[in-house]
């Protein structure tokens, strides 16, 4: 027999306030969530997946598939396990799920697109920095909220436009609690980057990045100038960056970070599976779903 729980109702290594906290984080609606939630599947009483999702950027549509654990021979559990979550969310208002999975972890892959059914929707490559010259040629610009629509506008403008309804943002996104830097023009009177520095344990950092094409060789300052400010604050520290395909200048970019010999640690795969949204306007068909709609003249 195959159950699925919330972790916080099965007998785990949580302890006292961790389980407090995720009992709570699991009776909020998803807008509210503050934190990660796990599911785990039971044949016969023993654990033998778990699934692990988390807000993108604090979305309350978006999640992130950040863990999977399958048993020896439990694979067969992961589709189940999977489609049990995404329908509970989906219920709550999400509409977007995604994975990065390593192109070596041949087998998650397959798990993934054969037998979950998530679609390829891109590449994500990742970078080790690692400099030993931190000369601060260009200083970017603290995060400013009263700047927050036309960063948000930037940021969206600079993905590929079959990836926007999954990837762009919306402001409330950009108030997530990391560091941001922005690469303004001389006279500050145009966004050319947006540059946010992600940790969950304040020893490996990720910078996610957008940068105005004409200013693409611009990224390696801008690197540099993050490396020396997390530099001034952390003995021992780790930072990487990713470049992510649907980005409309990632080839130009990924060229120019290989040319620099920054370390190439992996590329992964962007695995997503979204549904449409309910049609929310008042018309005749009030319980439709957008399924072809072409407002072109004939």
């Amino acid at each position: 027999m195959i159950e699925i729980k919330n972790i916080v109702f099965v007998p785990c290594s949580l302890n006292f306030i961790r389980r407090i906290m995720c009992f709570i984080n699991y009776l909020l609606p998803i807008r509210l969530k503050f934190k990660n939630e796990s599911y785990i599947a039971l044949e016969d009483n023993k654990k033998s997946a778990l699934i692990t999702l988390d807000k993108d950027s604090k979305s309350y549509f978006r999640f992130k598939i950040t863990k999977l654990i399958l048993e020896d021979c439990s694979s067969a559990l992961a589709g189940q396990l999977v489609n049990y979550v995404i329908s509970k969310y989906r219920a709550q208002g999400a509409h977007s799920f995604y994975a990065v999975v390593d192109e070596r972890q041949a087998d998650l892959l397959n798990i993934f697109k054969n037998e979950m059914n998530f679609r390829a929707c891109g590449c994500e490559y990742l970078f080790k920095v690692d400099f030993m010259n931190v000369a601060q040629n260009m200083p970017l610009r603290p995060f400013r909220k009263d700047k927050v629509s036309e960063i948000c506008s930037f940021y969206n403008e600079n993905i590929n436009s079959f990836n926007k309804p999954l990837f762009s943002r919306q402001n409330y996104q950009f108030d997530n609690g990391f560091d941001k830097y922005v690469f303004y023009s001389d006279d500050e009177s145009k966004i050319l980057g947006y540059f946010e520095v992600a940790t969950k344990n304040n020893i490996d950092f990720y910078i996610n990045f957008v940068i105005d094409f004409a200013y693409n060789i611009y990224i390696i300052d801008a690197i540099r100038f993050i490396y020396s400010k997390l530099k001034r604050k952390n003995k021992n520290f780790n930072l990487f960056i990713k470049v992510k395909d649907y980005s409309m200048n990632s080839k130009e970019l990924l060229a120019i970070l290989r040319e620099n010999n920054l370390e190439e640690i992996s590329k992964s795969q962007i695995l997503a599976k979204d549904y449409y949204r309910e049609v929310k306007e008042n018309n005749l068909f009030k319980n439709a779903k957008i399924i072809f709609n072409d407002p072109t003249t004939a």
